[in-house]
Formats: C-alpha cells, sequence, structure tokens
C-alpha cells in the first residue's frame, strides 16, 4: 500500500457473513489456482460488508458482490491445504479523514483447511506422540540401572551408554515426524469448524488486494481476519 496509507494506527473493523455454496464459479481470477477448475460461487448475505464504528463515526454499511472460493491442495506450510476466497466491494472503504482504507475492487483473503474424518490421517499425530513416549519412557528406565552400576565404564555401563545414545537419535527422528504432523493436524482448538464438523479452518487468515504496478499486478497486504462458523437452519 502507498507510504503514507496505515501511519495513524487507524484500523478498520470489517464482517460479513459468507456462505460457501457448491455452484460452479465461472469468473476467472488468478487468486484461485487453476481457472475454473474446483471454484466455487462465495455467496455474501444480503451483499453488504459492515464498518464497525469508530471514535467519531457510527457503525456504516457498503454494498459487495459475491465473490468466489477454492481449496488449494497442498499449497499452505509443509504441503498443507489453503482455503483462498475473494468478495467484490463497490467503493472504497474508510472512516471520514482517514489514512486507513479498503479500496474498490476485489478484497482477497486465505487461511489453513484441514478435512477431518479419515481415522487413518487423525491418528499419525497420536501415534508418533505415543512412540515418542515409549523411547522416552525407555530411556529413564535405563538411565536407572546405568545409575546403579558402580563402574559404569565397565561393559554393561558402555552398552547401556550406547543404547540411550541408539535412543536419543532415535526420539529426535521422531520428535521431527511429530512436529510435521502437528501442522498437518493441528489441535482442533486452533480450529473453527462447519456444521458437521468435517472441515477445520484456522481461526485466522490473511487479507490482501491487488494493486497494479504498470504492467504488473501486485497482492498488497491489508491486515488479518478471523473466522467463525454461523450455524443457520
Amino acid at each position: 500500500m502507498p507510504a503514507e496509507w496505515g501511519k495513524s494506527g487507524q484500523r478498520l473493523n470489517l464482517s460479513f457473513t459468507a456462505e460457501f455454496t457448491p455452484s460452479q464459479l465461472f469468473d476467472r481470477d488468478d487468486f484461485l489456482r487453476g481457472g475454473y477448475s474446483n471454484s466455487k460461487i462465495l455467496h455474501v448475505l444480503n451483499n453488504e460488508i459492515k464498518l464497525g464504528p469508530s471514535i467519531t463515526e457510527g457503525e456504516r454499511r457498503y454494498k459487495v458482490k459475491d465473490g468466489g472460493w477454492q481449496v488449494s491442495r497442498g499449497e499452505g506450510p509443509m504441503g498443507t491445504d489453503l482455503l483462498r476466497f475473494y468478495v467484490e466491494v463497490d467503493e472504497q472503504i474508510a472512516h471520514s479523514g482517514g489514512d486507513v482504507y479498503v479500496p474498490r475492487g476485489r478484497v482477497y483473503s486465505s487461511c489453513g483447511y484441514f478435512p477431518f474424518g479419515d481415522d487413518a490421517v487423525s491418528s499419525v499425530k497420536e501415534r508418533f506422540a505415543k512412540e515418542l513416549k515409549e523411547i522416552v519412557n525407555e530411556m529413564a528406565d535405563l538411565q536407572e540401572k546405568k545409575d546403579e552400576i558402580k563402574n559404569p565404564f565397565n561393559l554393561d555401563g558402555i552398552k547401556i551408554s550406547r543404547e540411550i545414545y541408539r535412543l536419543n537419535r532415535e526420539a529426535e527422528k521422531v520428535n521431527g515426524k511429530l512436529n510435521f504432523a502437528m501442522v498437518k493436524e493441528p489441535d482442533k482448538g486452533l480450529l473453527r469448524f462447519s456444521k458437521d464438523g468435517d472441515v477445520g479452518l484456522t481461526k485466522e487468515g490473511g487479507v490482501c488486494c491487488q494493486v497494479s504496478k504498470g504492467v504488473v499486478m501486485e497482492y498488497h497486504i491489508l491486515g488479518r481476519f478471523s473466522i467463525s462458523s454461523a450455524n443457520r437452519d
């Protein structure tokens, strides 16, 4: 964004309710990978976005067009999936006299997307955690035996030391796999779930807009968003 954008430290608190519909999106946008493939319509309830009140102004409402959404497979950290979506605002959103604004046009967002329900996948983290615990317990038992040996440099003491060293190296490998699994399968407390509980989204994500720099189009960061599940019958 321009150098003067946001110098005041002011923030815009925007909110809207959207439905991730199964209807095919036929409007191409580079933010959604693969053209029309797997791109669906994002419907914004009442086609409006709310700007929260400031010290000098009350709440304001702006018109917004429906947008699009897509699950981008393997494009997140360590090959996780991303949810990408956008809406289109009809006019610039800002408080009067403020230096923070959302430009007219499409506003893009993305966050982590985690499907649930596959027992084979969901058990990976637990399996590595159990394996690591067993190794740590085995090392503790061996250390107790070593401490009981009067001369730790005799043959039995050397064998135990070697085994502890081997287990320690094995624990490092398993811990690395566990850390990877925790990224692929985050704790459920870090996610917001769909009504059916089969999809979890990270509670926060990034927001950006597209800005033309000559013949080049750039994505400029606008801020962060938080997400919640609106269960409607």
